[in-house]
């Protein structure tokens, strides 16, 4: 029990910790990520109390070994302190920032009752004084403010500001090693914050294998056995079937997650509908034959929160080496409303890296987008996509093209409109409206009349890069103004982005840095300079333009920029190995594990696209006044077709063929 906050380098081994009691008049508990708060008080000296574990770290920064848990509201409890408490309150320092020593070979079971998402090993709740400065609060759920946990190597108290920035290049992860938790009706290990690395972590009958809400969190050498088939032992009360048995679920915003070399063992619902993969007749779980071992007809190996229009997925999540052993459903997007309207941003938006096509299927490396039928052919980008039912998903070849990968973005053109989200519209979960507003779909005639993936008032678009470009159309015309940001996309994918404006638009496109001053050795602003063609635009840095002088099609090539910034001081097409500023961490962020890589967007810089077009009236103010005829852009050379959003071929010769980098080929087309 490490109280304050202070106690460090301590060897805590091979201690079993069990019958634990509850303090308090209630144990906390919610129905989303929260639960109620509890104050210190003459009957409650510590808060955190109302949810007493058998080992209470408050510190990371301890050597945990071979110790095993048995009840409380968590086995291993991981409060986040961002000062100490007691007698030790005013020692400067941050304990939720002070990186882990060794935590190894521990074990809890038969705990987390209470909530739904208290884990056996649980990394959340926050502990912290009132405005008073004398008062204990304590929040057992997920707290967005005091509770963000953020390791790192740099002490920033010791220099002076505990509320110092930790750089990506000062970042550490903390590591949890060769641990087991079984007999947990939620997450065996759950994560509200904090970068983690989980590594030889197993699984045994537990209502969810994992739980993590982080921007950066691996989990290596993972086996999830989500049922074993034995009877489950049971708290007076409890039902076996409310333990789902689920693998892992992917969050819906603002993550980084990658899992290698994994297995899945007995995850998923056993039904007739999800035989696509396996047909064994104890594979996974049935709520009619498993009632006392549980199960549900939800239970899932993976799934994808889609509920919202309002938080969306990036490119968030990546894999390599996983198996599935005896598992029934493996995919389920997951809208929590009993009777969902309409699909939302977050489903049509996911999307998965599947570096090696071990989750897919496929053998090979993939990629993995939304099946939700109102996405088009955004995510059907050749005639060799896989649909899986279960998801539903899309499974993409990505060594069918030579520059396939993902690519995020995320738009703004009228504040007016996008102010609304989350307020009038595109909600998250509450069933606001938010209506389509235009559409985006990819380039090239196969896909002409697609109506493409709709764009809403929040327009986060992610989607397959590496060919052609994405076309914007937006119902109410030409955009005067344009802002992209949160870019997520490799140097080595290019995003082309096309809009048709009024012929005869000029443009100025400039992009811009984050805390970014300009001097001799960096630039802070790039303005963009028109090019002859689209194939200049490609092949370009990503600092040019193209407009068609007949069609007046717009067109950029999109790319992640540094978030401080933009050239060194010339302009910079950033890679993978390119140095970021005064020599410190890398040019473009990253999480990057197991042979993975997710770039992971910067708050901050933008790329801005200014038309000098007249403004329209009323409610068009925010676009070009004259109107548009609708045209397309032209990708394959005469005599070719289009057979894929990055592949045109003969028509004579459907074995000669032509990629949209220009690279040719004579094998058989797709």
């Amino acid at each position: 029990y490490l109280e304050d906050g202070v106690e460090e380098r301590n060897t805590i081994s091979y201690n079993l910790g069990a019958h634990i009691h509850l303090l308090g008049p209630e144990a906390p508990w919610g129905n989303g990520q929260t639960t109620q708060l509890n104050y210190q008080s003459v009957d409650l000296t510590l808060p955190a109390d109302v949810t007493a574990a058998a080992f209470y770290i408050t510190n990371m920064h301890n050597n945990i070994i071979g110790n095993a848990a048995s009840g409380g509201w968590a086995g291993f409890a991981f409060p986040t302190l961002h000062q100490p408490i007691g007698p030790n309150k005013n020692v400067n320092m941050r304990p939720s920032s002070r990186t882990s020593l060794i935590i190894d070979g521990n074990t809890a079971h038969s705990t987390g009752w209470w909530w739904k998402h208290a884990g056996a090993f649980y990394i959340g709740g926050a502990l912290y004084y009132d405005a008073d400065g004398t008062t204990l609060v304590y929040n057992a759920g997920r707290d967005q403010t005091k509770g963000n946990r953020s390791p790192c190597k740099v002490d920033h108290c010791a220099a002076g500001n505990c509320n110092a920035y930790c750089q990506p290049y000062d970042q550490y992860w903390s590591r949890i090693s060769n641990s087991k938790a079984f007999l947990v009706p939620g997450p065996g290990l759950n994560s509200w914050s904090g970068r983690a690395e989980i590594v030889g972590y197993e699984s045994h009958d537990n209502g969810l294998s994992a739980e993590a809400l982080e921007s950066g969190f691996w989990i290596d050498n993972m086996l999830s056995h989500c049922r074993t088939g034995e009877k489950i032992a049971l708290p007076s009360g409890g039902r076996a079937n409310d333990m789902k048995g689920d693998g892992f679920f992917w969050y819906d915003t603002n993550q980084e997650h990658i899992i290698t070399n994994s297995v899945f063992h007995n995850c998923g619902y056993r039904d007739d509908k999800y035989n696509q993969y396996d047909t064994l007749p104890d594979r996974g779980c049935g709520i009619d034959t498993d009632i006392d071992s549980g199960c549900s007809s939800g239970s899932t190996v993976f799934g994808f929160l889609t509920h919202s229009d309002q938080f969306n997925p990036e490119l968030m999540q990546g894999t390599k080496n996983i198996t599935f052993k005896d598992c029934g459903r493996r995919f389920k997007l997951y809208d929590f409303r009993s009777s969902p309207p309409n699909s939302t941003v977050s489903g049509r938006n996911q999307n998965w890296l599947d570096t090696d096509g071990t989750a897919s299927g496929l053998n090979g490396p993939a990629l993995i987008g939304s099946g939700l039928d109102d996405t088009g052919l955004w995510w059907k980008v050749d005639d060799e996509v896989i649909y899986d039912p279960h998801g539903p998903l899309n499974f993409i070849k990505q060594s069918n093209g030579p520059e396939r990968g993902l690519g995020h973005i995320k738009v703004w053109w009228d504040d007016a409109v996008h102010n609304e989200v989350g307020v009038t519209v595109c909600g998250n979960g509450d069933s606001k409206p938010c209506p389509t507003l235009g559409y985006i779909k990819h380039a090239g005639e196969k896909f002409a009349l697609d109506s493409g993936l709709p764009v809403t008032a929040n327009a986060d678009i992610a989607g397959p890069v590496g060919g052609y470009g994405w076309i914007l159309q937006l119902a109410q015309g030409a955009p005067k103004s344009m802002k992209l940001e949160l870019i997520e996309v490799r140097w080595d994918t290019p995003l082309l982005l096309h809009v048709q404006y009024p012929p005869g638009t000029g443009f100025t496109i400039e992009a811009h840095a984050a805390w970014c001053s300009t001097n001799q050795y960096y630039s802070c602003i790039e303005t963009f300079q028109q090019v002859g063609s689209v194939a200049e635009v490609r092949s370009s840095l990503g600092n040019t333009y193209y407009v068609n002088p007949t069609t007046g099609i717009l067109t950029v090539r999109v790319i992640q920029s540094p978030k401080n910034f933009v050239g060194n001081p010339e302009w910079l097409l950033p890679n993978n190995n390119s140095v970021g500023k005064w020599g410190n961490g890398y040019a473009i962020d990253r999480f990057e594990r197991g042979g993975v890589y997710l770039p992971t967007m910067s708050y901050g810089p933008y790329l801005q696209i200014d038309a000098n077009c007249a403004a329209g009236s009323g409610g068009n103010q925010a676009f070009c006044a004259d109107s548009i005829q609708s045209a397309t852009v032209d990708v394959c050379s005469a005599g070719y077709e289009q057979v894929a959003y990055d592949k045109c071929c003969s028509k004579s010769n459907p074995l000669l063929c032509e990629f949209a980098d220009g690279a040719k080929t004579d094998t058989q087309r797709p």
